[in-house]
């Protein structure tokens, strides 16, 4: 049944879509586009957003007001940068999102008129991160809770008048991740193994190591956080689940590098503490003291072919009665005293206590 009614619309697109598929490989893009709907769902029904169609990298969503619709574009913004913080603007997923507002025709599911074509020709001279109005979404918009800066009159394609285009100013604020298992995870030997193979022998490693992380993180509730070169930052919400994902990381690296008979093995360190998000930077004293656990754990365990995992007091003292407790075991100090290369971590190792986790 065909009914007419004002309607706010929002259209969310993957910038750089057709050049990201080829890149990827069938099952890689079916599991991309399965998140991506499930976050932009998730983040629209919040805001009492439905989604009326989805077209891979594109969904058609309607809301009961547009400063839902702005709040709900601002949200997807930043979480989309949060969960991608480190990646370079080449390296990560973005989305140019446009909103209007006008009567459409809603019939078997799905919306017709001129404001849902106003809506795709908007969003197609809308840059990538940005959020573009139409200027009847922005007169309805609630301008003390959403800020906003005219841009441009278009003449857009099968419009017949000029339409004036509005962007909303988004505030980049830091965001902090609280409470977080903090994980430095790095390969043992990599500077020696990649000058001394292929390309292709190094992209090879690369990639299984990246593809076993994606692997824990699902499994267990992670998140990477950064990766640059052979390091990586991970996140867990709690200790337990980082432990187990890295005792099954271990296992299951230990395994391939056995196979290929590859000198590479995992340096680990896990603190807890909160991570400081700002656009593409993550930062925070807990990632400095997990990436000092890291180093460490290359002295208590020689030999770039094992594996070895360090973690802070703060994460022995979450795990205590449970299992873990009797896994971890107390380091001398004055091993790693002994033998630290950079002094400005003397003060660190003299005063907290760490551990070695048996995980190999």
């Amino acid at each position: 049944m065909a009914n007419l009614r004002s309607t706010v619309i929002m259209k969310t697109d993957i910038c750089g879509y057709t050049a990201r598929v080829k890149t990827l490989s069938q099952g890689a893009l079916s599991s991309l586009l399965n998140e991506h709907k499930i976050f932009i769902s998730d983040i629209s029904a919040k805001s009492e957003g439905s989604i009326i169609k989805g077209e891979g990298d594109s969904f058609w969503i309607i809301f009961p007001s547009v400063t839902s619709a702005a709040l709900a574009a601002m949200e997807m913004q930043q979480e989309l940068r949060a969960q991608q913080s480190g990646k370079t603007d080449d390296d990560r997923l973005a989305i140019r999102v446009s909103i209007t507002l006008g009567d459409v025709l809603h019939q078997d599911k799905d919306i017709f008129g001129n404001t849902v074509n106003l809506t795709a020709r908007i969003e197609s001279v809308t840059p990538p991160d940005e959020i573009y109005l139409s200027q009847a979404a922005w007169l309805a918009l609630n301008k003390a809770e959403v800020q906003t800066s005219f841009v441009n009159e278009f003449s857009l394609k099968g419009m017949s008048e000029p339409e004036k285009v509005y962007k909303i100013d988004q505030e980049h604020k830091t965001r902090i991740v609280k409470n977080q298992a903090v994980i430095k995870a790095d390969l043992r030997g990599f500077i020696s193994y990649q000058e001394t193979n292929s390309i292709q022998d190094v992209e090879y490693l690369l990639t299984n190591f990246d593809m076993f992380e994606k692997t824990i993180c699902e499994e267990y509730g992670g998140t990477i956080r950064n990766v640059v070169g052979d390091s990586h930052l991970l996140t867990f919400p709690e200790a337990h689940s980082a432990l187990a994902a890295m005792e099954n990381l271990c296992e299951n690296w230990k395994l391939f590098i056995q196979t290929h008979q590859i000198p590479c093995g995992l340096s680990i360190g896990i603190a807890k503490g909160n991570l400081y998000i700002f656009r593409s930077c993550t930062y925070g004293k807990d990632i400095n003291t997990a990436a000092r656990l890291e180093k460490v754990s290359a002295i208590v365990c020689p030999g770039t072919d094992k594996n070895s995992v360090v973690v802070s007091e703060q994460i022995k003292r979450e795990v205590s009665g449970s299992k873990w407790e009797y896994k971890l075991i107390k380091i001398d100090k004055n091993v790693i005293l002994d033998n630290i290369m950079d002094y400005s971590h003397f003060d660190f190792f003299k005063e907290n206590e760490v551990y070695r986790c048996l995980v190999d």
